[in-house]
């Protein structure tokens, strides 16, 4: 499908599966190193520029060890009236979590940023995806608490997995749902001349 041109090395800064499995699909090979980042939001940053900030700090956090590479950094946050919905500490936390978003819309937004250090380039966006959720029964909320799904997730649940039906429409791009817009960052990589 796609191929990576000579001279170029892709670095996913990531340690989850779901980015992984995304950029899978564009059949490159691709490295993976998890960065070490503090996710902590800044007084009076908007959730957009929170995202960008954390992507770009996760990429450059590689990029330093690795100049030469191209590093990928993404960060995927749920927000609902301008709140960011976090993954849930427990099970009740999950709960109202999910009494919160049912029947709404609520937005996924997923900055990323690809870079290169030696060649002294930087490109980061962001993608925002809306979401509606079913109007949720307390038990069906509770049953699905139950599969423990919810408790590493943002905002509760995932599109991808078993909390797929809850989720009745989706208006924007699906993998930015599940960690990665997908399009965008192949535009990216193409524009760049990373991939042919």
């Amino acid at each position: 499908m796609f191929q990576i041109n000579d001279g170029n090395a892709i670095i996913l800064a990531s340690e989850s599966t779901r980015r992984v499995d995304i950029l899978r699909t564009l059949g490159i090979p691709f490295s993976i190193i998890p960065p070490d980042v503090d996710e902590t939001r800044r007084l009076e940053e908007t959730p957009r520029e929170y995202v960008l900030r954390i992507s770009h700090e996760k990429a450059r956090k590689v990029g330093r060890h690795f100049p030469d590479k191209w590093v990928i950094g993404a960060d995927t946050i749920v927000v609902y009236k301008n709140r960011i919905l976090g993954k849930p500490v427990n099970e009740n936390e999950a709960f109202k979590t999910l009494q919160l978003l049912k029947g709404k819309w609520h937005k996924v937004i997923t900055g990323f940023c690809v870079l290169n250090v030696d060649r002294e380039i930087t490109y980061h966006d962001a993608v925002e995806t809306r979401v509606f959720m079913k109007d949720l029964v307390d038990g069906e909320i509770m049953n699905y608490i139950r599969t423990s799904e919810p408790l590493d997730k943002a905002g509760s649940y995932a599109v991808q997995g078993k909390g797929g039906y809850m989720v009745k429409e989706i208006k924007g791009s699906y993998s930015n749902v599940v960690g990665l817009p997908i399009c965008e960052v192949a535009e990216v990589l193409l524009s760049l001349g990373i991939l042919s």
